[in-house]
């Protein structure tokens, strides 16, 4: 998935998706769910977006990301993941939240563009393409510093991270819509 089309898909069916796992989940699960959103941007705005990342450092992939998409927020899916929007990212990163740069276990120049409910950050590999799953470090300045615990390959590339979101999504509705039919006994 790299072309606008995918990433304009892919952000349709995710919102769809978000909408009827946000329907279902309170009859499931017996508590309201969180907000689950997924944003697409403006043609024109996200190449204004897409320029804003450049000057700070982001990698390839997600300026293309961001040209078409805006923020994933999924708080109920597992520990949850939310995606930053442009503005969420560059506040982050400029308040020192997000490491550019990983030593230790692991000495790679990334870009930090996700968190997920339990603390952990995703960054996206400039030299691999690699997506990690930073769970536990020492963040010194804009280095973060690992030791072999501390993160995992969360996924290949970039793509391949947004195909197992889509992934993970589906099966929650799927899973909701067993559950609802198994308790209207159909």
């Amino acid at each position: 998935m790299s072309s606008f089309m995918d990433l304009r898909d892919w952000g349709m069916e995710m919102a769809r998706l978000a909408e009827e796992f946000t329907v279902g989940f309170e009859a499931v699960h017996g508590y309201p769910s969180g907000a689950h959103t997924v944003c697409t941007v403006p043609a024109a705005g996200g190449a204004v977006s897409a320029a804003a990342l450049v000057c700070r450092g982001v990698a390839g992939p997600l300026l293309e990301y961001y040209s078409h998409l805006g923020s994933v927020e999924l708080p109920d899916l597992g520990t949850g993941i939310w995606v930053d929007d442009v503005s969420s990212l560059t506040a982050q990163v400029e308040a020192g939240n997000y490491p550019n740069r990983l030593t230790g276990a692991v000495d790679d120049t990334v870009s930090v563009f996700a968190t997920d409910g339990g603390g952990g950050m995703y960054a996206l590999s400039h030299t691999t393409g690699y997506v990690y799953h930073l769970t536990a470090g020492a963040l010194t300045g804009n280095c973060y510093d690992l030791d072999e615990t501390g993160y995992s390959t969360a996924a290949e590339d970039l793509w391949s991270f947004l195909d197992q979101l889509h992934a993970r999504l589906t099966a929650a509705v799927e899973a909701q819509r067993a559950v609802l039919r198994e308790e209207h006994g159909r």
